[in-house]
């Protein structure tokens, strides 16, 4: 009940007996007689099991039903059982769990097999489900941004400048930058949200989109600083925009990968070993001109204090548009 399941006792057993434990699990005591199911219509059925707490003297065929109506009202079941007579409940269900002690038909349906006695499995099973969610958001919300990012970036830069704002082999360097990042993703410290989690594609490119605008623009302002600041040649305007790319996509998933203010939890030290050293790594490539034109001391800092400053405004922006979207 704590990470927002409704749990539900679904038993062959007699009323009473079902619900004397149900009550003392804490499910609940509305526990029905599952004849109660026999009659009126698929809502009324379905009205019938969101207020009851479990069904009794059921039959195999009415655990499938009572998932299927289930379904069709939205819902995402998990089942357990460990009997032949709940294998087709569990292969029906989104997460069919069969206990350590189930049977071969049983297991073969079920999505998920206890090791151990017992019941507790499942907790750790949706908290890290849970948690694995929460890195793929992280990856699915970078991988947008990043992608409308460099689309504004370079489709607004070949218009004003006619030229491309990164080379070739800026790209490719880019590439490398961006990977090992993005795969150090898989290695965060997350928390497990507190209720169900649901992919909705559409808030989460409208807020993609948002983040993606802003460091757009201050992609573009590195590249204005260039041309009227420090009065930089096309090679190195190149350099410029591409250490602003770099060090835009490492201040990026640090904002990213927390649906909060970024300090609400620290990174894995993976995740922050490989940020750390893909900032220095190629701070020291754009100061020596290995790889790369090079750029003064001065415009390397004031590009690392622009994208800094700018994330740590966007985290702000971020935070709001994520909880008017609902993103968690």
């Amino acid at each position: 009940k704590n990470l927002g399941i409704k749990p539900m006792m679904i038993t062959g057993d007699s009323v009473p007996i079902a619900r004397d434990v149900a009550e003392q699990v804490g499910i609940g005591t509305k526990i029905l007689p599952a004849k109660a199911l026999k009659t009126g219509t698929a809502a009324d059925k379905i009205q019938l099991i969101h207020e009851s707490d479990g069904f009794a003297n059921v039959f195999p065929d009415d655990k499938y039903q009572i998932v299927k109506l289930l379904q069709e009202d939205g819902h995402l079941v998990g089942m357990t059982g460990d009997g032949v007579n709940d294998a087709p409940a569990l292969k029906q269900a989104e997460l069919g769990t069969a206990v350590s002690s189930a049977s071969d038909v049983a297991k073969a349906s079920a999505s998920i097999i206890l090791t151990h006695p017992g019941l507790h499995d499942i907790i750790a099973a949706i908290t890290t489900s849970r948690q694995t969610y929460q890195r793929m958001l992280t990856w699915v919300i970078n991988k947008i941004t990043k992608v409308i990012e460099i689309i504004i970036l370079f489709t607004l830069g070949f218009f004003w400048l006619k030229v491309s704002l990164v080379s070739l082999l800026g790209m490719s360097l880019l590439v490398f930058a961006n990977d090992f990042a993005t795969m150090s993703i898989a290695t965060d410290n997350v928390q497990s949200t507190a209720g169900p989690n649901q992919w909705r594609l559409g808030p989460l490119t409208a807020a993609s989109g948002v983040l993606g605008l802003w460091f757009a623009l201050v992609d573009l302002v590195i590249v204005w600083l260039g041309l009227n600041l420090f009065h930089l040649s096309l090679p190195v305007l190149q350099t410029a925009v591409l250490i602003g790319l770099v060090f835009n996509s490492q201040f990026r998933l640090l904002i990213v990968r927390e649906r909060s203010h970024f300090w609400t939890s620290w990174p894995s030290r993976t995740l922050l070993a490989v940020n750390l050293f893909t900032i220095i790594i190629f701070a020291l490539l754009a100061l020596t001109g290995w790889l790369m034109p090079a750029i003064s001391s001065p415009l390397l800092v004031t590009i690392l204090l622009l994208t800094l400053a700018a994330t740590i405004v966007l985290d702000f922006l971020k935070v709001a548009v994520f909880r008017w979207l609902k993103i968690a």
